[in-house]
């Protein structure tokens, strides 16, 4: 696993520096094609490394069809994100109604007709680039959560041991403050 995440890490990473390269030189249709490819990554890593079956894994890693990102990332999102994932969650779009994240994930790394137009539409508020600073920082949590795992490995972790600890980084804040909260309500053994 430590050897697959070092691949993993350095494509997150050169996948992100060629989205600012594209960004930078207006290449709107190479930095949205690549969002995809990020999301793709990632999740594909945690499902083959914590949740596929055995006997999945040289499947998923030939690329072999079928082999659906929707599946994958179901399957993830309800393991390991606990359901909070948002990328088949409907969102409001700025100028043309609702919208799942996942399809235009999907109309970018097939470059349809949808990603052409979100590209057109870009292009036509100029004075408005899109802003990809938050997207970037969030491909930087996907890169350091890569290196976390691959050092947990390194240090001769288990699986389950970073499962756990991948697991525990996804959780909501909300659950850490009532994780605070109820070891302050029990009573310390100075207490007792």
């Amino acid at each position: 696993p430590d050897k697959c995440l070092s691949w993993v890490q350095a494509s997150l990473s050169e996948l992100r520096d060629s989205m600012i390269d594209d960004y930078n030189n207006n290449r709107l249709i190479g930095w949205l094609t690549r969002i995809r490819q990020v999301e793709e990554v990632y999740f594909r890593t945690l499902y083959i490394l914590f949740l596929a079956a055995e006997e999945e894994a040289p499947h998923i890693l030939a690329g072999d069809y079928p082999n659906s990102f929707g599946f994958v990332y179901n399957r993830v999102n309800e393991e390991i994100l606990f359901g909070r994932g948002e990328l088949t969650n409907p969102k409001a779009g700025l100028s043309l109604g609702e919208f799942k994240p996942m399809d235009i994930l999907n109309a970018g790394a097939h470059v349809g007709f949808r990603a052409m137009q979100m590209v057109v539409l870009i292009s036509q508020h100029s004075s408005r680039p899109p802003n990809i600073g938050g997207y970037l920082k969030h491909v930087g949590v996907y890169i350091d959560r890569i290196d976390h795992m691959r050092k947990l490995f390194e240090a001769g972790r288990d699986k389950e041991t970073v499962r756990g600890a991948i697991t525990n980084l996804h959780r909501p804040k909300e659950y850490w403050d009532e994780k605070q909260k109820e070891a302050q309500a029990l009573p310390s053994k100075e207490q007792e």
